[in-house]
This record gives structure tokens, C-alpha cells and sequence, in this order.
């Protein structure tokens, strides 16, 4: 096969995989804003309970009508993501305020481990620090790679594998992942993965503007 026909092959995948990952982001979008309004008219829940879903939702319905087409809404989806990851690890390390503080969902590491064992309550307790060690290592390093745009593409499939997991965690533990958008985020992050992500990042300082994606 010609260095031609391998080009165009590659693109073809990458077209694909694009048109799968929109229709499954639509999908999700639509499910998270029906399940966002019947749980404000019944519970009608403090804002801090809802505080991901409710921010997201919307961005993510931005990515999703304009399919990507638009750099800084999908620039906008990579930072979020990484303001996610990065406000969740400097949580459980305490920097946002001790434990029960308002806004506060840890305070430290020990309340992190204890919320690890009971998302993942099929796990065995003796692998329970460990996955919580884990988990902040990638959260921490996919937050600072989503946030500096390194890596745009890598990163974003990175963090559409690691919240697909937490998301499916969640639901095999009996919680709901739908407050936290967490599947949203996952799906959201795969198809920034397939589109131009790179604006405000380090990828677009560093390559030349011949190889940008138009």
C-alpha cells in the first residue's frame, strides 16, 4: 500500500471515529439534560450537588451542536475537563480547605480513600489506598495536560478512558454517575480527541502552523 493510500486510510479512521464519538456525545447530552430537569423539579437540590453536571452540560451541548467546528468551544470542553481533574486532586491534598468546609469535597487524603472504597465497594479493601493513589497520579496528570494543552490528542483519549472508568465504578457500586456528568465528560473528552483542541495549549506554540488541523 502506498504512503498515499495509508494517509487516506488514516483520515478515513479518523472521520469515523469522529461521527461515532458526536452521535454518542448528542446521545449523552440529550439523556443528561432530561435527567438534569426531573431532578431539579423533584428534589430541587443545592447547587453544590449538581455543581459538574450543571456546568458542563451546556458546554458540552456547544461541542456537540457545533460539532466540533468550533476551536474555542472545543478548547473550551479540554480546560474544563482539566479544571475538573485539577480541582478534584488539590481537594483530597487539602488545599482547597480541611474536611467539611464549604465547597470542600475531602479535605484530605484519608476521606479521599474512603470515598475510593466506596465507589469502588466490588474491590478488594486491601487494594483500596492504592487505587486511590492511582487514581490522583492519572487525575493529576491528565489535569495538567488538559489545562497546558500537551499532548491535546493523547490526553484527551487519556481522560475519556480514566472517567469512562470512574463513571463505570460509580454504576457497579450502585451510585449514580449522572450528578457529576461523569460519563459526559468521558464521551465529550473522546471526541475533542478527534477534533482541534489545541488553542490556548502548548501543542500550538510548539508545532508549525503547517501541520495544524484546518
Amino acid at each position: 500500500m502506498s504512503a498515499d493510500a495509508l494517509v487516506a486510510a488514516a483520515e478515513d479512521r479518523i472521520v469515523r471515529t469522529r461521527r461515532v464519538a458526536f452521535i454518542a456525545l448528542r446521545a449523552m447530552v440529550a439523556l443528561q439534560i432530561v435527567w438534569l430537569i426531573s431532578y431539579c423539579f423533584r428534589e430541587h437540590p443545592a447547587f453544590s450537588s449538581i455543581y459538574y453536571a450543571a456546568v458542563f452540560t451546556p458546554i458540552a451541548a456547544a461541542l456537540a451542536l457545533t460539532s466540533g467546528r468550533v476551536r474555542w468551544i472545543a478548547t473550551l470542553t479540554r480546560i474544563v475537563i482539566g479544571i475538573a481533574f485539577f480541582e478534584n486532586v488539590i481537594d483530597r491534598l487539602g488545599f482547597l480547605g480541611p474536611p467539611g468546609a464549604p465547597g470542600v469535597s475531602w479535605g484530605d487524603f484519608h476521606h479521599f480513600i474512603a470515598y475510593t472504597a466506596v465507589v469502588n465497594a466490588f474491590a478488594p479493601a486491601a487494594i483500596i489506598p492504592a487505587l486511590a493513589v492511582v487514581a490522583t497520579l492519572f487525575e493529576g496528570t491528565f489535569g495538567v495536560t488538559m489545562l497546558l494543552g500537551v499532548r491535546v490528542r493523547l490526553a484527551s483519549i487519556g481522560s475519556a478512558l480514566l472517567l469512562f472508568t470512574f463513571a463505570t465504578a460509580m454504576i457497579l457500586s450502585g451510585i449514580s454517575q449522572l450528578p457529576y456528568a461523569v460519563y459526559l465528560m468521558s464521551i465529550a473528552a473522546w471526541s475533542i480527541a478527534t477534533i482541534d483542541a489545541s488553542a490556548l495549549s502548548i501543542d500550538a506554540l510548539v508545532r508549525s502552523p503547517s501541520v495544524q488541523i484546518a
